[in-house]
């Protein structure tokens, strides 16, 4: 397997929809970087700088990964992988931890005031956690549940999810719904927000206290991105808490979280944001901004901390306010995630090094990051659609609010292999072991039957280009033939 890239340009929109024919999708890819998507976060460029737009300066930015170059890494959804500057980093501060036996007391406000910009919050609504299952735990968790209330979730969730869903059902008596996801290219963003209205009436007529919706954006199974505007617009109709599972968001996209308005957001610091392991980022809702979440803030505990008190320190002013008299406006009464950042002491190296992994994103764009992985994802599923027709692909294409930079699919030749867990197993080590590419597969629940289909999932990052896809194409197109052929 060569280890040289040809670094051409590679460049498209998260809105951009890529022709149907071969050679179109490949050109109009190449030529459209710099376009911007249109969803640009504060503070960040809608389109990259001349020299952004250059092939030399992607190339840049894939050297600056020490992969391994026997093999081509396209499971980021699993893990990323620290670019040189944040390892210098991180050596350089467990050095210096050691030497000085330091320690990691405190609330590292420093840190959450250099991270939070780029994800559109205030320091005082981001924690700096340990993973999304962490910060899933914490959000979950801190709200006082009573028996017979109602979440709203989906049959495509993590554990990461569930397993605190699961704790909440049996110490507190909630009771959840689920909503049945589609999978393929025939959805559309609308189709989300029907099902969890379906799905909340529904349970309503139970007789049920529906407070809370909670979802993957985008679900790990598929990679398709649920409309989170949208849910949260509903879940305001509805006056519910909301909760993402963003363990994918967090260098993958641009949002401003602050104007998604969602209540709770729990993302990965070391898979897309290629942080260190054990980082995430925790968004929390500490304000009331009008146009984006007019309801008041959930009632919420911490969990895991060793700074609570019955009062906090007043903000932006002189004095304390007791742990229940939350924000009612767009000033924060209190620092509610200094209080869950806060818990005994802890590895400040690693902390800060996801620091330095954002702020090398910050500097490069969030939004040229998001432009530049979507559009090879999207790229990725002309690709498949064109060899083995649409009907292979497990999530969506077509439209532009449900795509990310996951593409799962059925590589067989004979559609019903999916199905076999075995040969899905196979496929993902051959593909490794012969053809130097190392994905995943994935186990869909499909509404209305007990089979569970295993497609690959690949994902496309800021060390692949084109070409890579290109080759990932045809090496899982060339092992399918063969693995139909019993070789």
């Amino acid at each position: 397997m060569q280890d040289n890239k040809t670094g051409k340009v590679v460049e498209s929109s998260s809105r951009i929809r890529l022709a149907p024919d071969n050679d179109l999708p490949r050109r109009r890819f190449l030529q459209m970087i710099g376009a911007g998507a249109g969803l640009a976060a504060t503070g960040v460029r809608t389109t990259p700088s001349q020299a952004q737009s250059s092939t030399g300066y992607w190339n840049a930015v894939e050297k600056s990964f020490i992969l391994d170059p026997r093999f081509v890494f396209m499971n980021i959804g699993t893990a990323g992988s620290m670019p040189r500057k944040v390892l210098q980093y991180f050596d350089n501060a467990n050095r210096e931890y050691a030497r000085e036996s330091d320690n990691g007391y405190g609330s590292f406000g420093a840190l959450r005031e250099q991270i939070a910009p780029g994800f559109g919050m205030d320091p005082d609504e981001l924690v700096v956690s340990y993973n999304t299952s962490d910060g899933m735990c914490h959000a979950i968790l801190g709200i006082p549940w009573q028996a017979g209330d109602c979440v709203v979730t989906t049959n495509h969730e993590h554990p990461g999810g569930n397993v605190p869903l699961q704790i909440a059902e049996d110490r507190y008596g909630i009771v959840v719904r689920r909503v049945e996801l589609p999978v393929g290219n025939n959805q559309t963003a609308q189709d989300y927000v029907d099902l969890f209205e379906n799905a909340i009436l529904a349970a309503q007529a139970e007789g049920l206290n529906v407070r809370a919706m909670m979802w993957s954006s985008p679900t790990y199974i598929t990679g398709t991105m649920l409309p989170i505007r949208r849910l949260v617009e509903l879940a305001i109709e509805y006056g519910l808490i909301t909760i993402c599972d963003g363990a994918h968001l967090p260098g993958m996209m641009a949002y401003d979280y602050a104007e998604l308005g969602v209540d709770f957001m729990s993302g990965a610091g070391h898979k897309w944001q290629c942080g260190p392991g054990s980082t995430g980022i925790l968004v929390i809702r500490n304000k009331i901004r009008e146009a984006a979440n007019p309801l008041p803030l959930p009632t919420y505990f911490p969990v895991v901390t060793s700074s609570y008190s019955p009062t906090r320190p007043r903000l932006n002013g002189e004095g304390r306010v007791p742990w229940s008299e939350r924000a009612t406006g767009p000033e924060a009464t209190y620092d509610i995630a200094a209080v869950i950042q806060s818990c005994g002491s802890k590895h400040s190296p690693m902390l800060n090094s996801l620091g330095v992994a954002c702020e090398l994103w910050d500097n490069i764009g969030r939004q040229n990051i998001q432009d530049y992985i979507l559009g090879l994802g999207g790229y990725l599923k002309q690709q498949v659609a064109s060899r083995w027709g649409v009907e292979a692909l497990f999530a969506p294409m077509d439209d532009p609010e449900l795509l990310s930079a996951l593409t799962s699919f059925n590589p067989f030749i004979d559609p019903a292999m999916v199905n076999d867990a075995d040969a899905s197993s196979t496929f993902v080590r051959r593909l490794r072991e012969e053809y130097g590419f190392i994905v995943r597969n994935t186990s869909v629940p499909l509404a209305g039957t007990e089979v569970r289909p295993r497609p690959i999932r690949v994902s496309t990052h800021l060390w692949h280009d084109v070409n890579d896809v290109d080759r990932v194409v045809d090496a899982c197109w060339d092992l399918a033939n063969r693995m139909d052929q019993g070789m």
